[in-house]
């Protein structure tokens, strides 16, 4: 004899399963979200110095082009207008270095859209105007000031910024 009601099986989860499962997925998720944020951050930061780097060639190939001299730029792109500026933005001397190829004045991570506004996320060091690139450093008047050209807001983790140097490393700054 069997008892058909007292033997039936069990072949799906119950309610109470159900919303364990989902809860458990969902905390693992959240613990999730800030490792993938903090890495997508860091992606952006690598990316900008990857573009730093390629400017700071660019940069070389201008002083090689010019007796070793550096470029004359204002430090900061002058907005798109009309109106004349008495010096041209980094992004304007050196498009023949880079081909070009005006995205690599964009830094990944720029929030403040700087690139669309004015045509570059990074300023340039205007205290380096037509100084012979292989003296920078020399006299020690630039310690610590040897940037040539960074990011114009610390977009990158911890506010920081990054640079491209005179001695062609690119890298975070260490002290803003």
């Amino acid at each position: 004899m069997t008892k058909p009601a007292a033997r039936i099986a069990c072949l799906g989860f119950t309610l109470i399963e159900l919303l364990v499962t989902i809860a458990i997925i969902g905390i693992l998720a959240a613990l999730l979200l800030p490792a993938l944020s903090s890495a997508k951050q860091r992606a952006k930061s690598t990316q900008c110095i990857s573009n730093l780097r390629q400017l700071g060639i660019a940069v070389r190939m201008y002083a090689d082009e010019n007796q070793g001299r550096l470029p004359h730029a204002l430090a900061v792109p002058p907005a798109q207008t009309n109106a004349p500026a008495a010096l041209p933005g980094i992004d304007q001397v050196l498009l023949a270095q880079v081909k070009g190829v005006r995205e690599v004045f964009r830094c990944p991570a720029d929030k403040d859209n700087l690139f669309d506004h004015d045509g570059s996320s990074y300023e340039w060091n205007a205290s380096l105007n037509g100084r012979m690139l292989i003296r920078i450093g020399e006299d020690g008047r630039d310690q610590g000031n040897n940037f040539l050209l960074r990011d114009r807001m610390g977009w990158h983790p911890k506010g920081r910024k990054n640079a491209v140097y005179a001695d062609g490393h690119a890298a975070p700054e260490k002290d803003l």
